[in-house]
């Protein structure tokens, strides 16, 4: 199940009606994070925000910027801290380097557009601006209480961005550079097609030319600029004729102009080859997703729509249709550009393609991590399709020693293998004198055909893993009570708990009727001998439920209680922070996004320690989680990202809420059974999402389950186990991180490169002992402390195994075989784990 945060919630209450669930919404699915939220609040907050008076733009003599049309980006640059909320100047601006306005203002936005200009300031006000600068002008910048800063930000209502006349100043404080820009190259070689015809030249810093004898071609050369960093731009010729391979050194020359520039999409500055004007027929030249009757589509959008489903290229046709694909198929024909003349559906002043006229684009650098500034030898920084009149050609740049802008590419990583050993005997939990409890979320959408033989295997596997009990999360569907009648059954008597978590993404909640129907479902399991309690009253969490038109203080909680059952009401409703304090009908909260890194940084307890500052005397409930990869198509239910799951997650983050133990009572696993987010530590069974199984069959996480119970017994008790058996886990992914697949339409993952190329290991000994480590050609070993010690390896093509020796024998070892294959050339995408131990 998705965190919520900046994501589209599906099904709304507002103003007493239900809205319909879009198309790829499934019960118990929860869309991407990256999809705005602010068009979709309720109409009693839109309503009360557009009543503000924007005197404040003018007031004073000064007006609000031009509007940037934003699209998502999740990577928070390195080495920038935040400040403090600072005044504005009088009569001009505090930051004066660049300024926008978007409706999709996060801090994160704003200091990533500041860092990628190179500014080393960077601030948000009013709670949709951002301002750029290297210092500060006019009267402004003296501090104030962080808390002046408060109104929340329009693209994350969890975050605020200033207020009026006051900035949320963030400064850049590292070492590094703020920004990739201005590095000069030190050599550059081109690689390009050989040909036959006239000679043509390739110009670096109008300086240096590259020879790169003939060129076959049909009247004119044209010509592609890509530009490597603010000082160098290499002329590329767009039309040739390919046989071989062919590498030229740079001499002397000066630049051509671009026929074919390259274009840079406004929403995002990502950057993208125009092709030219191709002909395209009822099969298509672009085949991996489309979107037809596109309202209000420009070209900006349709290349952000590709872009953002993982393809490389993207068209425009007829006005308001797009199409993707990450490949071209030979023997394209390009003609007139004058063909691709319909107006854009959005934007009557640009053109969108004709009648099987495909306005062709390639993109060059995505603005996902354009402020990855890492140096890579030999690297490919751009790669264009040339074209020719029925056939396509690639030409690649490659610098060997410099840094270029805008570049995605992640380094491959092929350091030696390292290892950190830590000995659970060392590790101290502060104590407490209350109880602890550990629960798993239980996707009840995905059990179908369970009946109650299957619920019994399911709390058995539970309870052996030290879980007091399954946070049911209920849906829409009518058979899902019967299946929950079934899950209270099986768990009987047993000690083993149960709870609903209501759905709130698909069950509606915008009337009183709704919210009886609600109130009806908790009466119903209430009574229950496995109903979980908290202090002797009913235990009851949700999914999501900020935007419900219910009141739940009189339409839900009061409710149940005027009906003789009180309830305790833990909720994970995704708002400001700042408002549980105010919000009387909860008892606490369930932090959810706080079992994942929203980035590329390691998670911490920064969250953790906000919610619990917000939350005062209500209780705060922490999630854990091992991992997160979902990989659904535009064409299902648009679902194609992961949270970074590396650097041993499942156990890091169970030590540190190990260490709030005193301040945390409840931990929430997330999640039980969610297969179409590779969230799951319980067997695979049941009906999977459609589709899923690509990425889930053959990966099995059971195995995790040594770490949750050794984790779960010292959360309970304060203590860390003695370790009585040797035991080694290991997880990889099946292919590297960096990998082009062969065969899937969907694309790359948000997120993928957030990844690492090792085998993560988590060794439990008795005693000291050696660990051997082996993946494909590449072997080490360890030596490892009695306790828990955390060892990676590089990863190497073909199958991992590991085993424990002590004297010489063989105390522990696993073996993958052929269960695991790990390769740089996979078919399709997947960047799920596979997990095995010696205990499996």
């Amino acid at each position: 199940m998705a965190p919520v945060v900046n994501s589209a919630i599906a099904i709304l209450a507002i103003a007493g009606s239900v809205v319909e669930a879009g198309p790829f919404i499934k019960p118990g699915r929860h869309s991407n994070p990256h999809l705005q939220s602010s068009g979709i609040l309720s109409t009693s907050k839109r309503s009360l925000h557009s009543l503000l008076a924007r005197y404040y733009g003018s007031k004073h003599g000064l007006s609000k910027p031009p509007p940037l049309p934003e699209k998502r980006d999740t990577t928070l640059p390195s080495g920038w801290s935040y400040f403090g909320c600072v005044s504005e100047s009088w009569e001009e601006r505090l930051l004066q380097g660049f300024a926008y306005s978007s409706s999709a203002q996060t801090p994160l936005l704003c200091v990533t557009q500041c860092t990628k200009l190179g500014y080393t300031y960077a601030a948000t006000e009013y709670g949709d601006e951002c301002y750029c600068g290297n210092e500060f002008v006019g009267t402004g910048g003296g501090r104030a209480e962080d808390s002046t800063c408060n109104v929340p930000c329009e693209g994350d209502t969890s975050e605020n961005c200033g207020a009026a006349w006051y900035l949320s100043l963030y400064q850049y404080n590292s070492t590094e550079l703020a920004s990739c820009v201005g590095t000069p190259a030190t050599s550059t070689i081109a690689t390009l097609p050989a040909a036959t015809a006239e000679p043509t030249t390739v110009v670096v810093n109008g300086t240096t030319s590259i020879g790169l004898g003939a060129i076959a071609t049909t009247g004119s050369v044209p010509t592609a600029s890509v530009t490597a960093n603010s000082t160098e731009t290499i002329a590329l010729p767009t039309s040739v004729n390919a046989t071989s391979p062919t590498t030229a050194t740079a001499t002397a020359s000066a630049t051509t102009s671009a026929a074919y520039p390259v274009y840079t999409d406004a929403a995002d500055s990502s950057e993208w080859y125009s092709l030219g004007c191709a002909i395209d027929s009822e099969n298509r030249l672009l085949t991996g997703s489309s979107k037809t009757g596109f309202t209000g589509m420009t070209i900006d959008k349709c290349l952000s729509y590709c872009e953002d489903a993982g393809f490389r290229y993207a068209g425009a046709e007829y006005g308001d249709e797009c199409y993707c694909s990450n490949a071209l198929p030979a023997g394209i024909q390009y003609q007139n550009d004058w063909n691709c003349n319909v107006v854009c559906d959005g934007n009557s002043t640009e053109a969108c393609g004709g009648g099987y006229a495909l306005e062709l684009f390639e993109l060059v650098s995505a603005a996902q991590n354009e402020t990855d500034c890492t140096t890579t030898s030999g690297t490919v920084i751009a790669t264009g399709t040339t074209k020719t009149t029925g056939a396509t050609t690639t030409a690649s740049i490659v610098v060997p020693t410099t840094t270029a802008v805008g570049t995605t590419k992640a380094a491959t990583t092929t350091s030696q293998a390292a290892a950190t050993t830590v000995p659970a005997t060392t590790q101290t939990a502060p104590a407490s004198t209350e109880s602890h409890y550990v629960w798993a979320h239980h996707m009840v959408g995905n059990t179908y055909p369970y009946t109650q033989s299957n619920w019994a295997n399911d709390i058995s596997l539970a309870q052996a893993a030290g879980i007091d009990g399954f946070a049911l999360n209920m849906g829409s569907d009518s058979w899902q009570v019967d299946r929950i009648s079934d899950a209270y059954a099986a768990a009987g008597s047993s000690g083993f708990k149960l709870f609903l978590s209501l759905d709130m993404t698909v069950l509606p909640c915008g009337s009183s009727g709704d919210a009886q129907t609600l109130v009806n479902l908790v009466k119903r399991f209430a009574s229950q001998a496995a109903q979980a309690k908290h202090d002797g009253k009913v235990l009851v969490s949700t999914f999501a439920g900020s935007d419900c038109a219910i009141s739940w203080q009189n339409d839900f909680v009061n409710a149940l209680d005027n009906s003789g059952t009180n309830i305790f009401f833990v909720p994970s409703i995704f708002s400001n922070p700042n408002t549980f304090a105010g919000n009387n009908w909860m008892d606490g909260e369930l932090n959810w996004n706080s079992g994942w890194p929203m980035g590329a940084n390691d998670l911490d307890t920064s969250s953790d320690k906000q919610y619990m500052s917000a939350l005062g005397s209500k209780e705060y409930w922490a999630a854990v989680s091992p991992f997160f990869f979902t990989h659904f198509s535009p064409a299902t239910w648009n679902k194609n990202w992961l949270y970074k799951s590396d650097e041993w997650l499942y156990a890091t983050r169970w030590e540190d809420l190990i260490s709030m133990r005193d301040q945390v009572k409840s931990i929430e696993i997330l999640t039980w059974n969610d297969y179409g987010e590779s969230s799951y530590i319980g067997p695979i069974e049941g009906a999977l999402p459609a589709g899923s199984d690509v990425w889930t069959n053959g990966f099995d996480h059971q195995s995790l389950n040594s770490l949750t119970k050794y984790y779960a017994q010292a959360f309970k008790t304060g203590s860390y186990p003695t370790i009585e058996k040797d035991e080694i886990i290991m997880w990889a992914r099946p292919h590297s991180h960096d990998a082009t697949a062969s065969n899937d339409s969907t694309g790359k993952p948000t997120g993928w490169n957030y990844t690492q190329d090792y085998l993560w290991v988590v060794v439990l000994a008795t005693a000291d002992s050696q660990v051997t480590l082996t993946s494909g050609s590449n072997s080490q070993t360890f030596s490892v402390s009695a306790g828990l010690n955390k060892l990676k390896l590089s990863l190497s093509e073909g199958s991992i195994s590991g085993s424990i020796t002590r004297s010489g024998q063989t105390i522990a070892s696993y073996n993958a075989g052929s269960a695991f294959t790990y390769t740089t050339s996979p078919q399709t995408y997947n960047y799920n784990y596979f997990v095995g131990s010696s205990s499996s």
